[in-house]
């Protein structure tokens, strides 16, 4: 009997242990996509607001008219790219309790890197496309780093995007700084980004990774 009732108690115990573990695993799986992706362009639009304030203000601290920098929300998504920059370029609503948006007036390259590949965006005003356009621009800048132009590609806006291929050594992290050099380089070639001087200095922080964290 006892060895009956121990059978009978350790398999019913057992049992409900597998009912709950099923369960958990039910749990997991109940992700939605769509909400999650949702969620993720709310903190997309919220970094490209906060970022074209910044841009916005290190204009207009340096008289720079173009950037290069990067984001972290689209993390390598294309389309989270596009609505981060529209974010940045948007213009800022005056009656608003936060300024966001407000950078349609410069020219910029922005940046994300992904696990699988560096994306870019190149947006270029009408008024500063005699000194950059942003088609050759982006053949510039993905050149640098092995990439191609995808999708639009005019004076005003451009993408690209870079593979990433780890038995050579290419991660879209490193490529990223690689990128971005490129990018502030065809500035300086163009003659809109200073060359030299003191100012230099504080320049290429601001056109670098992360940049504005600190203003």
């Amino acid at each position: 009997k006892g060895g009956d009732k121990g059978g009978d108690k350790g398999g019913d115990k057992g049992g409900k242990g597998g009912k709950g573990g099923g369960d958990k695993k039910e749990e997991k799986k109940e992700v939605d996509p769509a909400k999650e992706r949702a969620k993720q362009l709310k903190a997309v639009i919220k970094e490209g607001g906060k970022k074209g304030v910044e841009l916005e203000g290190a204009s207009d601290m340096g008289g720079l008219d173009f950037f290069c920098t990067s984001v972290d929300t689209p993390d390598g998504d294309m389309e989270f790219l596009k609505e981060c920059v529209s974010a940045m370029n948007a213009e800022p609503d005056p009656s608003a309790e936060e300024r966001k948006g407000g950078a349609g007036h410069i020219g910029k390259m922005v940046f994300s890197a992904g696990a699988k590949q560096l994306i870019m965006v190149a947006t270029v005003p009408a008024d500063k496309q005699s000194k950059v356009n942003a088609k050759e621009w982006m053949a510039h800048v993905a050149a640098s780093v092995g990439g191609k132009p995808v999708g639009e590609q005019s004076a005003a806006i451009a993408h690209g995007e870079a593979d990433a291929d780890p038995d050579k050594g290419k991660f879209p992290i490193k490529m990223k700084d690689t990128a971005l050099a490129a990018g502030i380089a065809y500035l300086k070639e163009k003659g809109c980004f200073p060359e030299g001087g003191d100012d230099d200095d504080d320049s290429d922080v601001a056109f670098g990774d992360d940049a504005f964290d600190d203003l």
